[in-house]
């Protein structure tokens, strides 16, 4: 557990604090994604969309919430190294990204060709000089608006303040709740099966922050799931012969369920990370 420091005083920061910092980060985030999606509007399919998700995404993930949220509250107000939070050094930085993206990508093209085997293959039907722009523009559009602005919230400095006085456990229900939480509000509400995604999203992100000590790897994943999920069942690109719900089940348990088995068998907590690696033998 690494308790945060008053800058003024140098001592551990009282625990009514934790409710105060994550509201802080939780409400900064949400206001985040809430603008960005008011400014950005239009067919989800459109190239121009895309392209306005992603450098609008880049604005609020670069600019708000690295300066605003994570410099200013955990390098000014808390004392605390940014490695503390699960961002490293750019090196591990992008082992671990490619860790959680392999872990969601491997797992789900697995699964679509055992239904291609099965007679209901995934076909792509859009020019191949239109599916390379859309998938191009779709992962920016993800990384940038959805990804990295989420994860550095809810994987990153909300899990890191939870983690200063909970066990791991109780520090990735709660932030899976949080999670879940703002997708709703953002949205307007959500029905059953969408919210059992935001808050099963939440949890397997949760652990595998947890078990790996680094937000990159759930950035990965997130990246991975959310360009996949969405050039599937949005995109006019591919096309699914056969049920709906199957392609659900590739794109979601079946990753999901593969990411939480496989990663923490080629990376563990590193000393230092924000969760105590103690915590991680509760798991």
């Amino acid at each position: 557990m690494t308790l945060a420091t008053d800058a003024a005083t140098g001592r551990p920061m009282p625990g009514w604090t934790v409710l105060a910092r994550v509201v802080v980060a939780t409400g900064t985030g949400a206001g985040v994604l809430l603008l960005l999606a008011v400014a950005v509007r239009g067919s989800p399919t459109d190239v121009a969309t895309l392209a306005a998700r992603a450098a609008g995404g880049a604005v609020a993930s670069t600019v708000i919430l690295l300066v605003l949220l994570l410099l200013l509250l955990t390098r000014c107000y808390e004392r605390r190294r940014l490695r503390d939070i699960g961002l490293g050094a750019p090196a591990d930085a992008w082992r671990a990204f490619l860790t959680g993206a392999a872990a969601w990508l491997l797992p789900a093209a697995l699964a679509f060709g055992a239904l291609a085997l099965a007679g209901q293959p995934l076909t792509v039907v859009a020019p191949g000089g239109r599916t390379w722009v859309i998938l191009a523009l779709l992962f920016l559009a993800v990384l940038a608006s959805e990804a990295i602005p989420e994860e550095l919230v809810f994987r990153g400095y909300v899990t890191a303040v939870l983690a200063e006085r909970l066990g791991a456990w109780t520090t990735v229900v709660l932030q899976a709740a949080l999670f879940s939480g703002v997708a709703v509000l953002l949205r307007g509400g959500v029905g059953a099966l969408d919210l059992s995604l935001f808050v099963a999203m939440g949890v397997v992100l949760g652990h595998l922050r947890v078990v790996t000590g680094s937000v990159w790897t759930t950035i990965g994943l997130h990246t991975a799931f959310q360009t996949g999920s969405q050039l599937v069942l949005t995109h006019d690109v591919v096309e699914l012969t056969g049920a709906e719900r199957l392609a659900m089940v590739a794109l979601g348990p079946v990753p999901f369920t593969a990411a939480v088995v496989l990663v923490p068998l080629v990376a563990s907590a590193k000393p230092g990370s924000a969760t105590d690696p103690a915590h991680v033998n509760e798991l």
